[in-house]
C-alpha cells in the first residue's frame, strides 16, 4: 500500500502567508529577537556589568603614552613664589608646581595653552580650589622659566604645571594624586580650527608626596656684600654659606 504524500497548501494561502509576513513592521521583527536575547542572557547571568578597567597607577617618573603626548609626572612641589618669572599667587595663596616629563609624540608641533594644548592633560586631584577644570595659571619650561612653550615632535621637556592653592590646603609629605589625561584626535574644522585633539578624558593617575621648598632658592647676595667689612669685625656668612650650615644642621 502506498503512503499517500502530504498535502501541499494551496497557492493562495501560501501567498496570503507569504503577504502577512511582510507586512509586520521590521522593527517588531527586531524587538522579538532582542526579547528572546534578553530572556536567554537574563537565564545564563550575562547582563551582568562588566567590572570597569582599573586606571594604570604611575610612579613617579614612570611614562604613560597617549594619542599625543608621553607625560611623566616627577614630583609635586609647594612653594611661595617665583619671583624672577612674575609668578606670584594671589594673597593669602601659594603655588602648587607638578614637574613633568612631556613629549610631543605626533608628527606636528603642540600648544601648552589650555583648551587647546597640554594644560589640559595633568590635573591634581582632591585639592582644595582645583577642579576638574582648573587649568593651571601658567605651564613654564622648568629650565628656564619661559611660559607656554611649543613641543616640537619628539623632543621630551620638562615642564612646571602652576596652580595657586590656598596656604593651609597642603603640607610637606602630604599625598596628591594626579591625573593624566588622553585626548581624541579630531580630524574635522579645518577651516576654522585645523587637525586636533580634544575630549580629554583621564586615562592614568600617579600619587606623589608633596615636597614643601618654603621661599625655593636662595636669593642672589646683593652687591653690598662685596664691600670689605668694617676693621675688626668678622666676616658675615654669605648665602651659600648659610644655605650649607642649614643643609648640615
Amino acid at each position: 500500500m502506498t503512503t499517500p504524500s502530504p498535502a501541499t497548501p494551496p497557492s493562495g494561502l501560501r501567498a496570503r502567508a507569504s503577504a502577512a509576513s511582510a507586512k509586520v513592521p521590521t522593527k517588531w521583527l527586531v524587538s522579538g529577537l532582542v526579547g528572546t536575547f534578553l530572556i536567554v542572557s537574563a537565564a545564563f547571568g550575562g547582563l551582568n556589568d562588566a567590572a570597569p578597567t582599573p586606571l594604570p597607577v604611575l610612579a613617579a617618573g614612570d611614562a604613560f603614552t597617549g594619542a599625543q603626548l608621553r607625560i611623566a609626572v616627577d614630583r609635586a612641589v609647594l612653594i611661595d613664589a617665583f619671583p624672577e618669572q612674575n609668578i606670584v599667587p594671589d594673597e593669602g595663596k601659594r603655588l602648587l608646581v607638578v614637574v613633568a616629563t612631556v613629549e610631543d609624540v605626533w608628527t606636528k608641533p603642540v600648544s601648552t595653552l589650555a583648551s587647546i594644548g597640554a594644560a589640559d592633560n595633568l590635573r591634581p586631584v582632591g585639592v582644595t580650589g582645583i577642579a576638574a577644570d582648573s587649568a593651571p595659571r601658567t605651564v613654564a619650561v622648568l629650565s628656564d622659566g619661559s611660559q607656554y612653550p611649543e613641543l616640537q615632535p619628539g623632543v621630551p621637556i620638562q615642564l612646571a604645571f602652576i596652580w595657586d592653592v590656598d596656604r593651609d590646603a597642603l603640607a610637606d609629605g602630604d599625598p596628591v594624586r594626579v591625573d593624566v589625561y588622553d585626548k581624541s584626535y579630531q580630524a574635522e574644522g579645518f577651516v576654522t580650527f585645523g587637525e586636533r585633539f580634544d575630549n580629554p578624558v583621564v586615562a592614568a593617575y600617579a600619587e606623589l608626596p608633596i615636597d614643601d621648598v618654603g621661599a625655593g632658592a636662595e636669593p642672589e647676595p646683593d652687591s653690598d656684600a662685596d664691600a670689605p667689612d668694617s676693621p675688626g669685625a668678622p666676616d658675615a656668612p654669605d648665602a651659600a654659606d648659610a644655605a650649607e650650615t642649614a643643609a648640615a644642621g
